[in-house]
């Protein structure tokens, strides 16, 4: 048995019919921690010798940098995963930055998944002190942390119920699990960095990715598009108009969230830089700031951006309103077209 993993299960603890993994912080909405995937990695991986941030993975899978709108063909014409992260080059991007290897069983579209034959794994990875990553039945991504009777119930770490554990028996997880397995040396700062921006450049200006029913939209294409099915909110029949806006709102939430973790990644970074690229990352997260302060000031002006934060909703959404929200998102378009062209210094000029 070698060492890590002796300290890995030193965290397991056992009472009664009980067992779980001690460390594994709770999760919940409100937190800076609004990417249900980067939130439920950075727990999973405190309980880990390994541990990475929130910032750190949103930086280093471009999802702090990263916008993205989903228009469908057929079907629903807007999705709330459009900002989500566990999509697979997302998670091929952590692991290759941070070493972290996963195995990740993806199941989405199966009318029975049969999550419980799961079960064994995800007690075994449990006693190995390792958390599994899941999603619950609404499709957050959730920690498995601990389990009872042997795995008949399962303990989540879950976004509505806080500090309290989310108790689910294996056939009742969502159809998506990551299991955490070894771990390797991963890049250094700089290649990381360096990863990390050329996603966020490729992101920017990038094709939009087809979709089994529809596209997602991505960057200064996703803005527009945005921006442009805000300005038909009077043509949609009253169920697409709430499907739009509570589509609009989370991807709004989702995107101030980004850009926190932005200015933090990116403040964080400079100092493995050097030069013009130094200070051209300096100006990027200066205008990022800039974005964040633009984005935050909607939780307390009224009717600028309407969310579960105004206690309004589709009844409220005004004409007025709506050209509001137009405003601000071509103010922050701007902001994006010029923090990603000092991003692009960064990852051109001759030290890098």
């Amino acid at each position: 048995m070698t060492e890590n993993k002796t300290e890995a299960e030193s965290k397991v603890k056992r009472e009664d019919r009980k067992v779980w993994i001690e460390g594994v912080p709770w999760l919940g909405w409100g937190k800076d921690r609004e990417c249900t995937f980067a939130g439920a990695l950075e727990a999973a991986l405190a309980a880990t010798e390994h541990p990475c941030k929130y910032s750190d993975i949103m930086g280093l899978t471009g999802l702090a940098f990263r916008v993205r709108w989903y228009q469908g063909d057929t079907g629903k014409r807007w999705c709330p995963s459009s900002p989500v992260g566990e999509f697979p080059e997302e998670i091929a991007a952590i692991q290759k930055a941070t070493g972290w290897q996963f195995r990740d069983e993806v199941l989405l579209g199966e009318g029975n998944p049969r999550m419980e034959r799961f079960a064994p794994d995800i007690v075994a990875s449990l006693d190995a002190g390792k958390p599994v990553l899941a999603y619950e039945e609404r499709l957050n991504m959730d920690v498995v942390y601990g389990y009872e009777d042997s795995g008949k119930t399962l303990l989540l770490r879950d976004y509505f119920k806080g500090e309290s554990p989310l108790m689910l028996p294996a056939s009742q997880l969502g159809p998506f699990l990551i299991f955490l397995r070894d771990h390797a040396e991963p890049l250094s700062p700089l290649a990381a960095l360096t990863e990390a921006l050329n996603i966020a450049v490729r992101n920017w200006r990038r094709d939009p990715l087809p979709a089994e029913k529809g596209k997602y939209w991505y960057g200064d294409a996703a803005l527009s598009t945005w921006i442009e099915d805000l300005g038909q909110v009077d043509e949609l029949t009253e169920k697409e108009r709430e499907l739009l806006f509570f589509v609009s709102w989370w991807n709004f939430d989702s995107l101030f969230d980004a850009r926190l973790a932005a200015v933090s990644f990116l403040q964080e970074s400079a100092a493995v830089l050097k030069g013009e690229s130094h200070e051209a990352l300096k100006r990027a997260a200066t205008l990022y700031q800039q974005e964040v302060n633009l984005l935050g000031s909607v939780f307390t002006e009224k009717n600028a951006f309407l969310g579960p934060w105004s206690g309004k909703s589709t009844k409220d959404w005004s004409a007025d309103v709506q050209q509001s929200e137009r405003g601000i998102l071509v103010k922050a378009q701007k902001i994006e077209m010029d923090a990603i062209a000092e991003t692009e210094k960064v990852v051109t000029v001759a030290d890098v």
